[in-house]
């Protein structure tokens, strides 16, 4: 009887740990809908660099929703910057919702609105800082951009990758993707595969594994992915894994509003 209740307590123990390994993540707000506790809002180009000294009120928020430039008067020349995670992240699935506003300043009045979300990123706080970016801009949503100094291997369309000049976009492998590498110590970039931005309010998610992948979703449809991420070392000529940094998303020259950004730690 003794050794029945001691196999009984051993399985028991054991049913609990696969539960608990077999457990999803819990969604955990980096945005708490009233404040920016938790992030670092940087502001530079157009005057003197700012950190944590947004006296233009460029990144406010109200009623649950982070709302950029919100007391900036159409086409005004504005700063440009972002708001950024002080935690550093590695693996993760990042989810926000965005959507565009009117307003556009200058220097971009007459563009097309942009902004975008930059994770694992390293450096000091400059416009801009080291990462990867999933491009949030009107029509190219899911983009991936390696900036100052990163780079990805991923897959490309053969065929555009053949023109004259070479057109870097994602296909899969399954569909005939051929593998390329990605990244100088200034931007590269990697146009999605699909386009799935509507009217109003989008989401976008991102899956980050450390340095070994990264997913771009857009409403439900992946629309781009890759591995392998790097940094320049800082010989300058040596690429070394990208494991980890900060999240930060951008204020750049349009109106937009975020709301529901929340993360889950993967394993």
């Amino acid at each position: 009887m003794k050794t029945l209740s001691i196999c009984l307590v051993l399985l028991s123990a054991l049913l609990a740990n696969t539960s608990a390994l077999g457990a999803k993540p819990a969604w955990i707000p980096l945005f708490n809908g009233v404040n920016l506790d938790g992030f670092d809002v940087f502001l530079g180009r157009y005057f003197e660099d700012q950190l944590n000294k947004d006296t233009e009120n460029i990144v406010s928020v109200q009623d649950g929703i982070i709302h950029i430039y919100r007391d900036t008067p159409q086409g005004a020349k504005v700063p440009f910057g972002y708001f950024s995670t002080k935690k550093e992240y590695s693996h993760f699935h990042l989810r926000f919702e965005y959507k565009w506003g009117e307003k556009k300043f200058t220097p971009r009045t007459e563009v097309v609105r942009d902004t975008g979300v930059i994770y694992h990123m390293v450096g000091p706080h400059v416009v801009w800082p080291r990462g990867v970016e999933c491009q949030v801009q009107e029509f190219d949503v899911g983009d991936m951009y390696t900036v100052m100094g990163a780079r990805i291997t991923t897959t490309v369309d053969p065929k555009l990758l053949a023109a004259d000049p070479p057109v870097f976009q994602y296909l899969s492998p399954e569909e005939g993707g051929v593998p390329q590498k990605r990244g100088t110590a200034n931007i590269a970039r990697i146009i999605k595969s699909k386009t799935t931005e509507r009217e109003g309010w989008n989401t976008v998610e991102v899956i980050v594994r450390g340095a070994e992948s990264f997913v771009h979703i857009v409403n439900g449809v992946v629309n781009n992915r890759g591995t392998d991420i790097r940094q320049l070392d800082e010989d300058g000529e040596t690429w070394v894994p990208l494991e980890k940094g900060k999240i930060l998303f951008q204020v750049e020259g349009a109106e937009v509003f975020y709301r529901n950004i929340e993360i889950q730690e993967l394993p």
